[in-house]
């Protein structure tokens, strides 16, 4: 715990990461608020690590202890311990530390360490925390009316992801609005599909939902899609579901199918629904405060270097999820695509969302009207 503490207690004497002397006079003008929450970060490390002999690495990643240390180092998160999440920012790190030379460097900030997803995304907003790699769905309030991530089937395939979501009109308006509320997606990442878990029965049809309890995250759209389609949904934590469905407190849960083995969910489930009515991402947000201090040379390894990892993740991604359904059916679960009849339910369903989100008046107009047209042509709407 000592190590823990004086890490943290360094951050009192300084604006940014560890740098050199040629950059400490632009660094010290935010001196208080960092000092103040980098106090409140080390109380959460400390309750959340008492009793464990780890701790964040003295050692930033691209280093040894016999190496030249980075001249700058700069502290990442992740806002859920999921093994992928956590490779895909280990695999970013390495690559900015390679691709500068070894003259920048990360420290890993323990999974949960920070509180929960909401702190950790606000300390990078604040500019206390460096880096964080969260979810779009993370966001909430953080990022007024980004909500519209949640809408329904406006992505229906990773194709379709990567070309407009990825690297096109989606991701840029994204990309805008965070940066607005001192979020810089550094990169953003595939996060796949929202699937559907039952816990005791087949599900065949809409009717086969109805009245069922069902885990949704807290989330207000997905909630209203669920309602609309006569189940009953519940908000609960990702970690909590497990024991919610041991205890019968829920019939069955929504998430991302892998997810769904990172949380060993897996054997609770007789069938596995793949409804794909969500889509979802994940972001390495870097704190715009930091983000504005650096070079154009290091703002450019760094999306370079996310680029990187993007394609390794997204290859990585793929290959689990289809094992993963292999796996399933292998294993004699029932994995249910819907038919016709079943999608044209969903649609109606997501047809009344679609037109709560035009009239709320809340969403940037040609951004949802352009979002509105990709979601009718994959609905096939005329």
């Amino acid at each position: 715990m000592e190590t823990i503490a004086s890490d943290y207690q360094k951050d009192l004497k300084r604006e940014q990461p560890i740098t050199n002397k040629k950059k400490e006079g632009s660094m010290m003008f935010k001196f208080n608020k960092r000092a103040i929450a980098s106090v409140l970060t080390l109380a959460m490390a400390v309750v959340t690590l008492a009793g464990c002999s780890g701790g964040a690495s003295k050692t930033p990643s691209g280093t040894s202890e016999n190496s030249k240390k980075p001249e700058v180092v700069y502290r990442i998160n992740s806002t859920q311990a999921v093994d992928l999440f956590e490779q895909l920012e280990k695999k970013f790190a390495e690559n900015v530390t390679e691709m500068s030379g070894g003259r920048i460097g990360f420290e890993f900030v323990p999974t949960g360490s920070i509180g929960s997803s909401t702190e950790a995304l606000t300390s990078v907003q604040m500019g206390t925390l460096d880096f964080v790699n969260g979810g779009s769905d993370e966001l909430g309030s953080l990022v007024p009316n980004s909500d519209w991530a949640q809408l329904p089937f406006f992505i229906n395939s990773h194709e379709q992801a990567d070309k407009e979501y990825m690297n096109g009109f989606i991701g840029k308006f994204a990309d805008e609005q965070y940066a607005e509320k001192g979020l810089v997606s550094v990169v953003r990442v595939d996060n796949s599909f929202r699937t559907l878990g039952i816990k005791d029965k087949a599900v065949n049809s809409s009717n086969d939902l109805k009245g069922l309890r069902i885990r949704v995250p807290n989330q207000p759209l997905a909630l209203r899609m669920y309602e609309l389609m006569g189940a009953l949904p519940v908000a609960i934590p990702a970690p909590e579901v497990l024991m919610a469905l041991q205890q019968g407190t829920v019939d069955g849960a929504d998430n991302a199918v892998l997810l769904f083995d990172k949380f060993k969910l897996m054997d609770s489930f007789k069938s596995v629904v793949l409804l794909n009515y969500g889509f979802g991402t994940v972001n390495i947000f870097a704190s715009k405060e930091i983000w504005d201090t650096m070079s154009a040379e290091d703002q450019k390894i760094m999306k370079e270097a996310g680029l990187k990892a993007r394609e390794w993740y997204t290859a990585e991604l793929l290959k689990q999820e289809k094992e993963l359904i292999e796996r399933l059916k292998a294993e004699g679960k029932n994995v249910i695509v819907p038919d016709d009849k079943w999608k044209a339910e969903m649609y109606k369903n997501a047809d009344v969302i679609w037109q709560e989100a035009l009239k709320s008046g809340k969403y940037d107009e040609t951004f949802i009207k352009e979002l509105y047209a990709l979601y009718q042509k994959n609905i096939g709407a005329k």
